[in-house]
């Protein structure tokens, strides 16, 4: 599980790297589009490809974003996931230091959950990262 936290910080930081610097280079692409917009030396073709360039900036801008949130989110779980983890071991313990142990099994059900949930994080994170690779695939015409 800190392996699976551990990517999840790594690619939120690098993700969170890329939208800052995308960020910034749209704002500056966003004063270009503008000018070309309300020139009025500009062609209906070079104001409808400044328009069309405008949303598909946005466009990457809010799917990076997206990403992020997902990224984000999904820290979130996967901590609270291992939080559990180690609240069950260490009531766990504790059971079996003052001899309850009949409660044992509902814990190793518990902790099976939480293995499943682990199985879940990790899936997603692999979906997550498919998702990128393949939206980065699809939109290299566009760069």
């Amino acid at each position: 599980m800190d392996e699976v936290l551990d990517l999840l910080e790594k690619t939120a930081k690098r993700t969170q790297k890329v939208f800052d610097g995308k960020k910034e280079s749209a704002l500056e692409q966003t004063k270009m589009f503008e000018q070309v917009l309300k020139s009025s030396k500009s062609t209906e073709e070079q104001k409808i490809r400044a328009l069309l360039g405008k949303t598909l900036m946005f466009d990457r801008l809010e799917m990076l974003s997206s990403q992020l949130s997902v990224l984000y989110v999904l820290q979130i779980f996967a901590f609270k996931v291992k939080v559990l983890d180690v609240s069950v071991s260490n009531i766990n313990e504790q059971l079996a230091k003052s001899g309850a142990l009949d409660k044992r099994e509902e814990l190793e059900n518990i902790k099976k959950n939480i293995d499943s949930l682990k199985i879940l994080v990790e899936a997603q994170y692999k979906s997550l990262t498919e998702i990128r690779e393949n939206q980065n695939k699809d939109l290299t015409y566009i760069h």
